[in-house]
């Protein structure tokens, strides 16, 4: 059997629970002049140190609302008089009381002076309305306590200015209703009473006379009538319903039969119909009452409260439980990363920080019988009293039925078949996992399931539709998404690394190997870096190590040559020497005997000498060398991104690719940060800043490519 999850509900008094939920209605409004973040703080260590690590949670919450409210009322007027307000009086019983009995007192319910008419006096009109709502009070209803209107009006002038007015209403709705129904039954006995008292004190200073009238009615009926209905008055006072008969009056005559033992009869029927039933029903009012607000019930599993402190979390880890309804032999389906298939047992998926955990767990064998086993059916014969306690059949599978508690099911199915008819007998919802849509169920696809790593994503929002505000769910959500986030960051520091040690590597070419060899010996260490940095990946996502594919760059090489100094310094010198030496000759007219040629060669040459060393100097280029271009070093980005794609999150490779592509074409990310190398730093400290460049561009890709913004 599956335990079922129970609300944690506190046990505090009216007091206590006013206290706690004035001060949530204020934070809930967020910070304030009255009442800060830093106050927030404060309360909830205050109330660790005063409550001890160990508390219970409705504990913890009222040592905070008590420590809190010393600082919060002194500051905020309004808050101060709506706790000061006296919700409930036990006055205001005594008020009804009194209300009814006056009303009953002063009511003319004897009809004409000083005659009972037998067939309308008010006291039959009282004992049907209470009747009538007697009735309503046995007739089922939700067990869900309805919300007395115009409940806010009952916390004083101001209350719905601090908000904890309708807060209050939501939570004291059980309380107040009981309170509201003691007051009803109080003044409703009394009234009674009050026409009792109305009956006799009239008939001690009046002779009242009784008699009947009536166009239809023929004294046979009559008298069976009113024997029915006094009969239970008759058998408590012993006095036998008198004949009707003679008491019939013609129009006009005044009735001459003594009102006495009709009196006693009409007073003990209200005292039995009205006051002893009204009586017990204030009593069991006030008892509840009495024990609601000794026993205030606050449910203390809501965010508000779990987010205070893990004192307002108690109790063993709370599972989410779903039921993996795949029929045998079930093709895998990953589910939060797992590989699930035909289950055997249940499996834990995901546990959050606080506790939460998300189970699966599956169907008996014996539910797929070819034959199912029949859901209906109870033990008969001398045996029999087994069904009245609702004992079922001994077979397993109905045994499980019976004791099944999950708050969702995972149906696996194929496009267009039938439901197993088991499936009906579940009380919870059920999520179908078919490629066609499904009108009267949230529905997953496979394909969506298998399609990156929003297949969690979409997991949680079907499961959001059919448990809305379950506060599991919201924390199992933020620990999938917490470590979906880890996953994403580390897997782009692996390829981040990479790809700045292949974009700072460089061969230096030498004169006797040549610009080849240089080359080669940088597409071998590509190769390397390549099945290095595979391997760190399938590392870090547990996987096994496998064969690694090719090398993801069959393009060569850029060699960057360095511009020769020395080849500069002559050509430059010569031509610059040549031209300031005819200069001179000409502006001195030959006088210069050649001096100003060998000057100009001498001032070239270093002119030319010292340009090439400042271009070498600005490209790096002291000495040639081979690197990979900014093209060549895009395709190794997106190569290794579609990898991580496959290996982390599960998508085929020409998913990955296709998306990828999509993705890197509309943005090209990557471009700047290959346009900012620079190949006079050195290689590690130029591979770390380029790593660091590129984790926010690579992380963006990702999300593009995995569908997200």
């Amino acid at each position: 059997a599956l335990p079922t999850l129970r609300r944690y509900s506190a046990s505090m008094t009216e007091d206590e629970a006013r206290r706690v939920l004035l001060l949530q209605s204020r934070e809930a409004a967020g910070a304030s002049a009255h009442w800060s973040l830093d106050d927030r703080a404060w309360a909830t260590a205050q109330a660790v140190a005063a409550a001890g690590e160990q508390a219970r949670p409705e504990a913890f919450a009222v040592a905070r609302a008590t420590l809190a409210l010393q600082r919060l009322l002194p500051r905020d007027a309004q808050a101060r008089r709506w706790l000061e307000h006296r919700v409930w009086h036990p006055a205001w019983v005594l008020l009804a009381a009194a209300a009814g009995g006056l009303v009953g007192l002063l009511a003319d319910q004897l009809g004409p002076p000083q005659q009972v008419n037998l067939l309308a006096p008010a006291v039959w009109a009282v004992v049907a309305w209470n009747l009538v709502v007697y009735g309503a009070l046995l007739w089922p209803r939700s067990a869900k306590a309805p919300r007395p209107p115009g409940l806010a009006a009952l916390f004083g002038p101001g209350s719905d200015s601090v908000g904890v007015a309708p807060l209050w209403a939501r939570h004291a709705a059980p309380l107040t209703l009981q309170r509201l129904t003691l007051l009803m039954h109080t003044a409703a006995a009394l009234l009674a009473l009050g026409l009792v008292a109305g009956l006799y004190l009239r008939g001690l200073v009046l002779d009242y006379r009784a008699g009947w009238q009536s166009t239809f009615a023929e004294p046979a009926t009559v008298q069976a009538v009113l024997a029915l209905l006094l009969a239970p008055a008759s058998a408590l006072t012993g006095i036998a319903v008198p004949d009707i008969a003679p008491l019939r009056l013609a129009p006009g005559a005044p009735a001459q039969a003594s009102a006495a033992p009709w009196i006693h009869l009409l007073a003990a029927t209200l005292l039995l119909w009205v006051v002893l039933p009204r009586a017990l029903l204030a009593l069991r009012a006030a008892w509840r009452a009495r024990r609601l607000s000794r026993r205030f019930a606050l449910p203390l599993d809501t965010p508000y409260f779990e987010a205070l402190h893990p004192l307002m979390r108690p109790g063993p880890p709370r599972a989410l439980q779903l039921l993996w309804a795949a029929p045998p032999p079930a093709p895998p389906v990953q589910l939060l990363d797992t590989a699930v298939g035909t289950l055997q047992s249940p499996l834990l998926l995901l546990r959050s920080d606080q506790g939460d955990e998300l189970q699966l767990h599956p169907v008996p064998a014996a539910l797929w019988a070819p034959a199912p086993v029949p859901m209906t059916g109870w033990r008969r014969g001398w045996r029999g009293w087994r069904g009245w306690r609702g004992w079922p059949l001994r077979d397993p599978a109905q045994r499980w039925m019976a004791t099944l508690h999950a708050d969702a099911v995972l149906l696996l199915t194929a496009p267009g078949a039938a439901r197993p008819a088991w499936l009906a007998a579940l009380a919870c919802p059920v999520l179908v996992l078919v490629d066609a849509p499904s009108a009267d169920a949230p529905q997953l696809s496979l394909q969506a399931l298998d399609d990156g790593w929003l297949r969690g994503g979409r997991l949680f929002q079907a499961l959001a539709t059919v448990l809305p505000g379950d506060p599991r769910l919201h924390r199992l959500a933020q620990a999938w998404r917490v470590r979906q986030q880890a996953r994403l960051d580390a897997t782009v520091q692996v390829i981040a690394d990479s790809l700045g040690r292949s974009a700072s590597a460089r061969v230096d070419v030498t004169p006797a190997a040549g610009d080849e060899a240089a080359r080669q010996a940088l597409a071998q260490a590509l190769e390397s870096e390549s099945h290095d940095s595979t391997r760190a990946l399938r590392d870090l996502l547990g996987l096994a190590a496998e064969a690694s594919p090719a090398g993801p760059v069959t393009a060569s090489a850029t060699v960057r040559t360095r511009v020769p100094e020395g080849r500069s310094a002559l050509i430059g010198g010569a031509a610059t020497g040549a031209l300031a030496g005819l200069k001179a000759d000409l502006l001195t007219g030959g006088m210069t005997m050649g001096a100003g040629l060998v000057t100009g060669l001498v001032l070239g040459a270093l002119g030319s000498a010292g340009l090439a060393r400042g271009i070498n100097a600005a490209r790096g280029t002291e000495r040639s060398f081979a690197a990979w271009s900014n093209e060549v070093l895009d395709r190794l980005a997106q190569h290794q991104v579609a990898q991580a794609l496959e290996l982390a999150y599960g998508l085929r490779s020409e998913l990955a690719a296709a998306r990828l592509a999509s993705a890197w074409a509309a943005t090209s990310p990557l471009a700047a940060t290959w346009a900012t190398r620079d190949a006079r730093a050195e290689p590690g400290a130029e591979a770390r800043r380029l790593s660091q460049a590129l984790r926010p561009e690579l992380a963006a890709a990702f999300k593009r490519a995995l569908g997200g913004p």
